[in-house]
């Protein structure tokens, strides 16, 4: 683990110094390199990234609050049941990509605070976890299945799996 955290380490870090910010795409890789890498390699150059490293829902939101961010979306009308997931909640940047869906014209997000997807990263996609994780989720599905829900929203990817398999619904 740390060979590969002090590659990853360097690359980022010299892109930074070149004036780039980090924009992850999984709420799990923002919270890797701004809080995990800093517990392997409690150096400056972890620091750099860890400082400049986004999630990529928070960086577009403060493209929003900053005014650079367009916003001449085309009016939606449907209801979308948000998740947000637990790296996010880890990160404490608040809810960016709820943020963010509130910002498009006529579409209706409805929070759902029912916990942890059950996914847990790959723990849900182990054969021997599968029945678990489902029943872990089971909240957050059931809710989802709301008729007036149409589709599922969130940042992370292994959440948008446990979503899709529970339910018929799009995330």
């Amino acid at each position: 683990l740390r060979p590969i955290a002090e590659r990853n380490v360097r690359i980022l870090a010299e892109a930074v110094r070149q004036g780039y910010h980090i924009v992850t795409p999984e709420p799990s890789a923002a919270l890797c390199l701004t809080h995990e890498y800093l517990h392997i390699l409690p150096d400056e150059e972890a620091r750099l990234v860890a400082e400049n490293t986004s999630e990529a829902c928070t960086y577009l939101w403060r493209m929003h609050q900053t005014g650079t961010l367009q916003l001449d979306f085309r009016p939606q009308r449907a209801t979308i049941g948000y998740h947000q997931p637990c790296h996010l909640r880890a990160l404490q940047v608040g809810s960016p990509g709820e943020s963010l869906l509130r910002l498009i014209p006529g579409l209706q997000v409805i929070r759902l605070e029912h916990g942890c997807c059950g996914m847990a990263g790959s723990y849900g996609m182990k054969r021997e976890n599968y029945r678990a994780s489902l029943r872990i989720g089971w909240g957050l599905i059931s809710a989802l299945r709301q008729p007036s829900i149409q589709a599922g929203a969130s940042e992370c990817s292994t959440c948008k799996m446990q979503m899709e398999q529970g339910t018929s619904k799009p995330t």
